[in-house]
């Protein structure tokens, strides 16, 4: 083109159908990548509302998908808070199973030393009773020499009544003095009092 001007004015008509072109091609990119995104919600499952996300805008659908992420975030934190509770009660089964159990442990050993007592108690009186049994041994002993001392007294009376009744009819004998005449002579031997 021969004219600057016209050429000037091509040029900037250009430069204006170039700009509107990058910016239609934007808007063109900005569709696509909504259309993406409707058609990634399309898949999707429907929301709180039950609409589908692909049914509405790439805009409409996000804001649905983040109202049903608050949604399940919100009924986490409620599983969660749940969870805590029943660990928590959990912890406190658990310590009143820890005390009981505890509580048995002590009274086990109470009963383990009872036992050791009684069986200590068993074990003196064992010996205790085998005492019994020897002295017993040898209080049958003693009382053998007893029987045997008294079957001797006896025999002692029975030989003197025997022998008395013997010498009763011997005349020669004289009749035994009584024995308080018999004290009576032995204490005045001296010459004072005799009979």
């Amino acid at each position: 083109m021969g004219d600057p001007r016209t050429k000037q004015m091509y040029e900037n008509k250009l430069t204006k159908l170039s700009e509107e072109l990058a910016c239609c091609s934007n808007d063109l990119k900005a569709m696509k990548g909504g259309m993406q995104r409707g058609q990634l919600f399309a898949g999707a499952n429907t929301g709180v509302g039950g609409r589908e996300y692909g049914e509405m805008s790439g805009e409409e659908a996000g804001d649905m998908m983040i109202n049903d992420m608050n949604h399940i975030q919100d009924k986490t934190k409620s599983s969660l808070h749940n969870t805590k509770n029943m660990v928590k009660a959990s912890k406190e089964v658990g310590e009143a199973t820890m005390e009981e159990l505890l509580k048995q442990r002590e009274q086990i050993r109470n009963i383990d030393s009872e036992a050791m007592r009684i069986e200590d108690n068993l074990n003196r009186a064992d010996k205790l009773i085998k005492t019994f049994a020897k002295r017993m041994a040898t209080d049958k002993f003693i009382q053998c020499f007893a029987c045997v001392n008294v079957l001797m007294l006896v025999g002692v009376v029975v030989y003197s009544i025997v022998k008395k009744s013997g010498s009763e009819g011997d005349p020669t004998r004289n009749s035994p003095q009584s024995p308080v005449r018999m004290l009576r002579g032995l204490l005045f031997e001296n010459g004072e009092e005799s009979y």
